[in-house]
């Protein structure tokens, strides 16, 4: 058997992730989406596996983890003698696998196996292709439009790879440093396709990416909107990937005659079908406390500074194994039961990165979980933040989706990590936003403020994030600068505490002295710029400048929480 440090080490990437997924319309073209990119990447870690050149084994495997507890679609695929289990096909119907991987393999065999693994992509994703034509064929698809439908497919994903031969004795450190700069210079050197005179003439464009030209012409979509994969896509058109992630699951395999996805795998189609019982958002939206209430919240979660904490692990492959399995079981063995903890559909679940849609009432305290989950992992010293964004049930899903992408970077970008970010879309236009590092004592007023307003006989009433707003506006917190906010706080504590005596008649002295409390401290972490930056990240001290930029509270955030809030928990009669 070659020696570790003699092999070469394959670097492989597939995109672009999140601008794809978020281009649905329904919750189940998200899960679509997501699953498509894990099955391509599937096939390509097979591909790169099984090429020939010499063996490679479980142990060369660096990132992601392949054990079939770790990855069954991997498994799958890989044995597709082995008809798994109903928990084991749901667990391998997670959209799971990251957008990249890395293996150790023999030398002189990685460029071969990195065009292997890019050669399965396309070949797979022209299968696909294939039976998603003979289903639009049926609806009228003319075979002049053919060329487009394959030039958008070929066109899809961008694929990126490096190898590194490793030098005798070099460590393992260096070697992936090596491979991660020359992906990372790959990936910057852009590739453009020659302009395809197919597309010359002034065709509609894709509703959902706004860029490829749709696939048909009015009367074949009109036709199309006839099935009910596509009723409810009034005005809209699609051109060729967009078509497949609608598609791709539900059409059979050309030869076989079975489901694709089913055929693929030898699961049962029963078992895919059910996969594909994917809630719709006014289901989501009825799953509230107060099921009248039609807002639902799409919930992304990322952990943080993932990269430095891998690469705090790159003494050797086994410090990445480690880490990519805990991930693994994570997103796999936790996520999943949180999530329909609080009545959630998971959209994916890919290692740190996770996205979910949720009842508009039960976000937060989801989010809160998945946090925890993640940041008690045993072993690691990790951390992750949150973006959510809340919204009508009939309000864009694709706008959400990129909202809530938007909220997770400022929960990590304007509060400095391991922290929450909301934003509220109202049907009048009005946006709220707000958010603070999870440590934050604003968390706790957060929860109180909701149990304290719950209830047949709620001791706080659901009038007093308003009644606090309209006493605050003349001064106008969210023009100041938040060194400012510290001279105003006898003046806040004041109008607090009179708000309060309104609107909390039915808190005794004793609640009413430590809800003030509560509402204090809030004021003070906003005052003081803080939820105060962590100190350490990954086994170093922070830099000054670090330290600077780690959090910038806004005035607003202060009233912020409230009216988020009341707007969150609207079981209370007027909210």
């Amino acid at each position: 058997m070659e020696e570790e440090d003699k092999k070469e080490l394959l670097l492989f990437q597939m995109g672009p992730v999140q601008e794809f997924i978020a281009q649905a319309r329904s919750t189940r073209d998200l899960w679509s989406g997501s699953y498509l990119l894990s099955w391509l990447v599937a096939h390509a870690i097979v591909a790169a596996w099984k090429a020939e050149g010499g063996n490679v084994t479980f142990n060369d495997m660096v990132m992601p983890s392949i054990r079939k507890e770790d990855n069954p679609l991997l498994f799958a695929l890989m044995d597709k003698r082995s008809l798994m289990d109903d928990d084991q096909v749901r667990k391998a119907l997670i959209p799971n696998l990251p957008n990249r991987f890395a293996m150790l393999v023999p030398a002189g065999t990685g460029k071969a196996r990195a065009e292997a693994a890019s050669s399965a992509v396309r070949d797979e994703l022209q299968n696909i292709g294939e039976a998603v034509w003979k289903w639009l064929e049926v609806y009228g698809a003319k075979p002049e439009w053919k060329r487009r439908f394959d030039s958008q497919l070929a066109a899809f994903p961008q694929i990126t790879w490096a190898v590194h031969a490793r030098k005798d004795g070099e460590p393992f450190e260096m070697a992936w440093d090596s491979v991660n700069d020359a992906l990372a210079a790959r990936r910057n050197t852009r590739d453009f396709a020659q302009w395809d005179p197919v597309c010359k003439d002034a065709a509609v464009k894709d509703s959902l990416s706004g860029r490829e030209e749709c696939i048909g012409d009015e009367e074949f979509w009109s036709t199309l909107k006839r099935d009910n994969l596509f009723s409810k896509a009034t005005g809209h058109r699609y051109g060729a990937m967009n078509l497949v992630k609608r598609l791709w699951c539900h059409v059979d395999d050309a030869e076989s005659g079975k489901n694709f996805l089913a055929n693929s795998l030898v699961f049962r189609e029963r078992q895919i079908k059910t996969s594909l019982l994917v809630p719709d958002l006014p289901s989501v939206a009825q799953k509230n406390t107060d099921s009248k209430v039609p807002y639902v919240a799409v919930v992304a979660f990322d952990g943080d500074r993932m990269g430095t904490t891998i690469d705090g692990r790159k003494s050797s492959p086994d410090g990445i194994r480690k880490i990519s399995a805990a991930l693994s079981e994570f997103a796999l063995e936790k996520v999943p039961g949180i999530v329909e903890r609080h009545a959630g559909h998971l959209v994916y679940a890919g290692g740190d990165d996770v996205l979910a849609i949720l009842p508009s009432s039960k976000a937060v305290a989801c989010a809160r979980e998945i946090r925890e989950a993640f940041h008690g992992m045993e072993g690691f010293d990790l951390d992750g933040s949150c973006g959510i964004a809340v919204g009508h049930f009939k309000a864009p899903l694709q706008m959400l989706v990129k909202q809530a992408q938007h909220m997770e970077s400022v929960a990590k970008n304007r509060y400095g990590r391991s922290a929450l970010a909301i934003a509220v879309y109202k049907r009048s236009g009005e946006i709220l936003e707000w958010g603070c590092k999870w440590s934050s004592p604003s968390l706790s007023l957060m929860n109180e403020v909701t149990r304290l307003s719950s209830g047949d006989r709620p001791k706080l009433s659901s009038r007093f994030p308003y009644a606090l707003a309209a006493l605050l506006k003349p001064y106008e917190l969210g023009k100041m600068k938040p060194e400012e906010l510290s001279g105003f706080e006898d003046v806040i504590r004041n109008e607090v505490a009179h708000v309060l005596e309104r609107q909390g008649s039915n808190l005794s002295a004793d609640e009413r002295e430590k809800f003030a409390a509560q509402i204090d401290e809030h004021f003070d972490a906003v005052a003081a710029g803080v939820d105060q930056p962590e100190t350490r990240v990954v086994g170093r001290e922070l830099t000054d400048a670090e330290k600077k930029g780690e959090h910038k509270v806004h005035p607003d955030d202060f009233l912020g929480l409230f009216l988020v809030e009341t707007f969150l928990n609207r079981k209370r009669e007027g909210r």
